[in-house]
């Protein structure tokens, strides 16, 4: 019987892929998951500043405190469910931009801030202009 080359390549071709399927043999393959690495929280103070007044994030309590406005569940410009006070020490866990809108109905952007008092306690979500990150 006459050599008919188009099977054995055809075998040929076979061979190699299951060959690169099975991989190396006995070589131990290095791990490459990427593996959760928790990251330092910024440090940041609270500040009732004049923008963070004039979007309405804060303002002064009925005993005379002034506070910062907060949401413990999402960011938001109104229906604060949190106040916080006025130059605390925060740590900035996390970070989010959204499009608002200002009194006249103008639409900008304003980044929010997941934050967490510097002496522990629950997060809560405050409007990036009563937020002074520190440098590091």
């Amino acid at each position: 019987m006459p050599f008919r080359p188009v099977p054995a390549v055809g075998l040929l071709l076979v061979l190699l892929l299951l060959t690169g399927c099975l991989g190396g043999g006995g070589d131990a393959a290095e791990d490459t998951a990427v593996s959760d690495q928790a990251v330092a929280p910024l440090a940041g103070t609270l500040v009732c500043g004049t923008d963070c007044l004039n979007q309405g994030q804060c303002g002064t309590t009925a005993d005379g405190r002034t506070v910062i406005l907060a949401h413990n569940t999402q960011p938001a410009t109104r229906d604060h469910n949190v106040i916080l006070a006025n130059d605390s020490a925060v740590n900035i866990l996390g970070q989010e931009p959204r499009n608002v809108q200002d009194a006249a109905g103008n639409p900008f952007s304003l980044n929010f801030f997941l934050v967490q008092p510097a002496e522990g306690g629950p997060n809560s979500w405050v409007a990036g202009s009563c937020v002074n990150q520190a440098t590091q």
